[in-house]
């Protein structure tokens, strides 16, 4: 990927428009294909949580729940280091990291991407390969298909880890019961 390249990649969930981290051209890019708002962020996906290290401050209870659940369809909101702050002037970031092989090696090669989910216009996720390819093979370098890896119909679960309570953002498949049970279970 060069600077303004774009990608669509298969994750566990759903297809996902991609960018690199810091690639503000391509970011642009993003924002203009999706509609989004500027201030709209975009999550970021990993390979290993050592991606993080740069970008995110992990608490030693975000560390033990990515243990469990990562790879996999929970997403993260964390504060950010002072180097990212400083780089994007984003407080916090959501992270994720994909239980797919296709994506954690593209993530391995390209590092943390700015990934948002590839929706039609009424928000609803884009499954055919076909279909994207008619619709963005011009606005993307790469497209990469799902191939026979099995994945949820279900966009992952959100949560909100930078205060002291677990905040639910979004529900996906694991619950906010699911992660709370799992915190009481690290006080015993």
């Amino acid at each position: 990927m060069y600077e303004g390249d774009l990608i669509i990649l298969p994750t566990d969930t759903v297809y996902g428009l991609a960018a690199k981290l810091y690639d503000d051209k391509a970011l642009e890019k993003i924002y203009k294909i999706k509609g989004k708002k500027q201030s709209k962020q975009i999550p970021v996906l990993i390979s290993s949580v050592d991606q993080l290290k740069d970008i995110c401050i992990m608490s030693k209870f975000a560390s033990e729940l990515v243990k469990k659940y990562w790879p996999g369809a929970l997403t993260i909101v964390l504060k950010t280091t002072p180097e990212h702050f400083e780089k994007t002037k984003e407080e916090t970031l959501a992270v994720r990291m994909p239980k797919h092989p296709v994506a954690l090696k593209l993530l391995d090669t390209y590092g943390p991407l700015k990934v948002t989910s590839l929706t039609d216009e009424e928000g609803k996720p884009i499954e055919s390969i076909r279909l994207i390819e008619k619709n963005f093979k011009d606005k993307v370098k790469d497209i990469y298909p799902q191939g026979h890896i099995p994945k949820s119909d279900i966009s992952s679960t959100v949560i909100d880890l930078t205060s002291r309570s677990i905040k639910l953002i979004r529900k996906g498949e694991i619950t906010l019961e699911d992660i709370e049970a799992f915190k009481d279970s690290l006080k015993r």
